[in-house]
């Protein structure tokens, strides 16, 4: 402790002195700016990308990456499961998903079948890595810039979501938009 206050102390008295003298120039703000401007453009960037690939994919009743193939009303239980493995928290009591959690930048997704056992919805959860270039950059605004104004806003009862719905043809493309202005999930389902 006693060394850590020296070290602490003494750079206080080379940063006063500097100052004293107007010879004060730090670079570590302007970089740090230059660093957040980086990140917010390839977080722009990268949430346009998601944005049009989910609504591409979604013209297929599909969504993007592993899950792409899986379609809704013609996909069974049975690919889902051979495709992704067992779930990680099945169909069952107030679960209507079979989840697939995120991993090492994969992103998590969730599958809800109808009683002949294909598949009625997908649910996108987006990655745990880096996730402000992935859900966490698509805000209302990235929506609207891509997609333009929605054909539906809702209220996600008993939450403060709101759900921006896109018609992609045969099938809706839900973004559930938190609290955050962030989206937290992505749901497709037929119309």
């Amino acid at each position: 402790m006693k060394k850590t206050m020296s070290a602490i102390t003494a750079a206080a008295a080379v940063t006063s002195c500097f100052t004293g003298f107007g010879a004060a120039s730090f670079s570590a703000p302007a970089k740090a700016a230059a660093q957040t401007n980086t990140l917010s453009e390839n977080t722009n960037q990268s949430a346009a990308e998601l944005v049009k690939n989910l609504y591409n994919t979604a013209y297929k009743g599909e969504m993007p990456q592993q899950a792409q193939g899986l379609t809704i009303n013609k996909s069974t239980k049975g690919d889902v499961h051979a495709a992704f493995g067992e779930p990680e928290r099945p169909v069952g009591g107030d679960n209507r998903f079979d989840l697939y959690h995120w991993n090492m930048g994969q992103p998590g997704y969730g599958f809800s079948y109808h009683k002949d056992m294909t598949i009625s919805e997908i649910r996108y959860f987006g990655t745990g890595v880096e996730r402000q270039l992935n859900l966490d950059g698509v805000t209302p605004e990235v929506l609207q810039k891509q997609l333009g104004p929605a054909n539906r806003v809702l209220t996600v009862p008993f939450t403060d979501e709101i759900d921006y719905v896109y018609d992609t043809g045969r099938y809706e493309l839900h973004f559930v938009i938190g609290t955050d202005q962030t989206a937290d999930h992505v749901n497709l389902k037929a119309k």
